[in-house]
């Protein structure tokens, strides 16, 4: 039961981010929560403040718009003061026109039902090719460096 609980907070995480509502998906994040994603295009970030992860998933919503998310596996442990979520994600978007499929893994600390950290391996490969074509079609927040914050 409780892990279903966490289940449904994180599909009502991705689905929030699918209709580009932030603050609905802000609310499953305590305001000390590490958002680390590991690439060093303009989605690497490695951010632990509620205004930078809005800056990120602004800027990941500008990049991707309208993106559709596929949960291929899910697997939460723990207790509610410390639940570990291991997923593998299908994500579907246009990229100038063209279809952009790409997978990525997400591991997720919850506290009580909260985000406290959240680690993002993508294939960073497919994304630079589309984010390479994003700059040379005009658009250079694509080829923007990752967002950090001082210490982090």
């Amino acid at each position: 039961m409780i892990g279903r609980v966490a289940a449904a907070v994180y599909r009502r995480g991705l689905a929030a981010l699918e209709r580009g509502d932030i603050d609905a998906l802000l609310a499953n994040f305590r305001a000390d929560c590490e958002l680390i994603f590991i690439s060093d295009t303009a989605l690497g970030a490695h951010l632990s403040t509620r205004a930078g992860l809005r800056r990120w998933f602004e800027r990941f919503g500008r990049l991707l718009p309208d993106p559709r998310f596929e949960i291929q596996r899910l697997v939460v442990a723990g207790p509610l003061w410390n639940q570990r979520l291991a997923a593998h994600v299908i994500i579907r978007s246009t990229v100038l026109g063209e279809p952009y499929q790409n997978q990525f893994a997400q591991f997720l600390t919850m506290r009580w039902g909260k985000v406290v950290e959240d680690l993002i391996l993508e294939d960073t490969l497919t994304w630079h090719g589309a984010s390479r074509r994003l700059v040379a079609a005009g658009h250079p927040e694509a080829g923007a460096g990752r967002l950090g914050e001082p210490g982090a």
